[in-house]
């Protein structure tokens, strides 16, 4: 048989072995793969200190347990997210570009699997520089969008010399993503071989300072998630959603001007620029 390019091309017959012998060389492979997920583990897991405030931001159904409060975007409407958003942890409504903190409010934030969601990444990414000392970003590869593929994503990222590079995704799709999405779904094995090779479908970054990232053009997704208060209100009093209090709490800043809010009957009011922003029970629903 013969390659593009008039290279021929040689196809490995499977070798034939007895299924005793067979279970071993796949229990062999499997020990392998675990022990090559474990050793990934640190490079790809946040590392938060052990005090100062820690920010999760888009935790949807699984906060990070050392988070002190988590921020999102949408709590009425999971297509962006694809599961149902834990209230386990104090929760407050708002955009990662337009945080609503004070400067360095938090000793870490977590932003894993949120930023290729952005219109903006730089804006982002100075947001999170902004409110925090040190963080831990994860975002797709450029291989997993093209091999998976996310409608919301308009993103294809790249990691060079540490920095994040964001390329529009332009008409660029997985052509057989649902595929892969169903074989990561049904068979541990399969997520086990993903897990042993996490670098190359993730790109994990753990910086101190600011976030290096680099923006090339810019996209949209084709489709988002909607924010709608009214519902947004609803659902977080039905699920019994708790908002940040004390420290966490006054350190609260307009997403608008970053003035200082004050607590009223129902909403939080800017003394900046006057604007009033609504409370689900104690949950401030900060976007602008």
């Amino acid at each position: 048989m013969t390659a593009a390019g008039g290279r021929p091309h040689t196809i490995r017959a499977v070798p034939s072995l007895t299924p005793a012998r067979n279970a071993v060389e796949v229990l062999r492979e499997i020990g392998k793969l675990v022990a090559a997920q474990r050793a990934q583990e640190p490079a790809h897991s946040p590392a938060p200190p052990a005090s100062g405030l820690v920010l999760d931001i888009g935790a949807g159904h699984a906060p990070f347990a050392r988070a002190d409060i988590v921020v999102d975007k949408y709590p009425a409407d999971d297509f962006e997210r694809e599961t149902t958003l834990s209230f386990e942890k104090p929760l407050v409504v708002a955009d990662g570009e337009a945080m609503p903190f004070a400067d360095g409010t938090f000793a870490y934030v977590i932003a894993s699997h949120v930023i290729e969601h952005a219109i903006d990444p730089l804006r982002f990414a100075a947001e999170l520089s902004r409110i925090a000392d040190a963080g831990f970003v994860q975002v797709p590869s450029r291989e997993s969008e093209l091999t998976f593929g996310w409608p919301f994503h308009p993103w294809l990222i790249d990691l060079e010399d540490g920095v994040l590079v964001f390329r529009p995704r332009g008409d660029q799709r997985a052509p057989i993503g649902q595929t892969f999405h169903e074989s990561a779904a049904e068979s541990y094995v399969f997520r086990l071989w993903m897990g042993a090779h996490r670098g190359r479908w993730y790109h994990s970054v753990h910086w101190k300072g600011s976030l290096p990232v680099r923006c090339e053009g810019s996209s949209r997704a084709e489709r988002t998630a909607s924010v709608d208060v009214e519902r947004t209100m609803a659902v977080l009093r039905e699920a019994g959603a708790r908002g940040p209090s004390g420290e966490a709490r006054r350190a609260l800043r307009c997403p608008a001007d970053g003035g200082e809010l004050e607590e009223r009957a129902d909403h939080l009011h800017c003394r900046a620029c006057d604007r009033a922003y609504p409370v689900a029970g104690t949950v401030p629903i900060l976007l602008t």
